[in-house]
């Protein structure tokens, strides 16, 4: 069996609990039915089904509230992460990486900032969750989306 570096435990702690987390926000946001912002008569069953259109379609004139709202999700799960993960989480963020890369000696100890690590959290896997994430609904809409224009 091969040995982890320490850097690598770190990586593969941070890569579990930011699946953990994905997986979390997506259940939140499949239970979001009653707000949907593409109507009432809408294919699309949930605020993920919405997110997960516009992402492989065309941001709507509301991208901003589904951003507001992954962020908040996604807040609230990093709050209570345990500083531990908290920070392996953090080191992976570009501000984690280039506070590593400083001298030990001249760097201030752990600047860690949730906000950091939201924005990691939904750039690098909602998102990326989103634009490969498919079913019926999503499919029907983006074909009516594209026969529209």
């Amino acid at each position: 069996m091969k040995r982890l570096s320490e850097s690598g435990i770190v990586r593969q702690l941070a890569e579990h609990k930011a699946k953990h987390i994905t997986r979390r926000t997506i259940a939140a946001l499949q239970r979001l039915t009653d707000c949907k912002l593409s109507g009432d008569d809408s294919v699309l069953a949930n605020t993920w089904d919405e997110i997960c259109a516009q992402v492989q379609g065309e941001e709507s004139y509301a991208w901003d509230v589904y951003v507001e709202t992954m962020k908040a999700i996604l807040a609230g799960d990093v709050e209570e992460l345990a500083s531990y993960e908290r920070e392996a989480l953090w080191l992976q963020t570009n501000q984690g990486s280039d506070w590593d890369c400083e001298d030990e000696k001249a760097r201030e100890p752990y600047p860690i900032c949730n906000g950091d690590i939201v924005e990691y959290l939904l750039s690098d896997y909602v998102l990326t969750a989103a634009d490969g994430w498919s079913n019926t609904r999503i499919r029907a809409y983006l074909d009516w989306s594209s026969l529209r224009d």
